[in-house]
This record gives C-alpha cells, structure tokens and sequence, in this order.
C-alpha cells in the first residue's frame, strides 16, 4: 500500500476491518475483550511494542478505553483507542 495514494476513507475501512478481524474471537462480534485489545495492539502497533515503555503505554491506554466500564471495548471506544496510540507512537517517532 502506497501511502500517498490512500485517502482517510481507506483508513477508516481499514481501522472497520482491523476491528471486526480481532471481535469475536470469544463469540462476541461487536466487541474487543481486553485480550483481544492486547493482541491487537500488540499485533498491529509494532512501533508502540517496541518501546520499553511498552506496558505503561498500554495499561494506561487501555485502562482509559473501557469508558462504560463494562470489561469491553466497542467500536466507539475501539476508535478513541487508536487516537491515544496515534498520539503515543507520534510522541515515540518525535523523540
């Protein structure tokens, strides 16, 4: 995938399928279990996991994520997530 060729529409799909590929996994499709999250981030944010910040990072992102405080993480919260790691790897990248 060429970056300059991407619109923000194809990351929007792309952050949509990323979440439906990593839900369900314990049978529930609408959202991320915080196992799940954590195979995600780590999956999918090999720059963030490269930090030896690392699980600072994630403990404090995903202690935030939970907003209702249902032990789940919907696409709602799913998005503010990839925010907070946006800012996070922007930070890491800038140092």
């Amino acid at each position: 995938m060429d970056p300059k060729t991407l619109n923000l529409e194809d990351l929007v799909s792309l952050f949509i399928v990323k979440f439906q590929q990593y839900s369900g996994k314990d049978q529930d499709k609408d959202t991320l279990s915080q196992d799940e999250l954590c195979a995600l981030a780590v999956k999918e944010f090999p720059t963030l996991c490269a930090s030896q910040n690392k699980q600072d990072i994630l403990n404090g992102i995903i202690g935030k994520m939970d907003a209702n405080k249902d032990k789940k993480v919907d696409f709602e919260e799913f998005m503010c997530f990839s925010a907070c790691v946006a800012i996070a790897i922007r930070g890491l990248c800038s140092k």
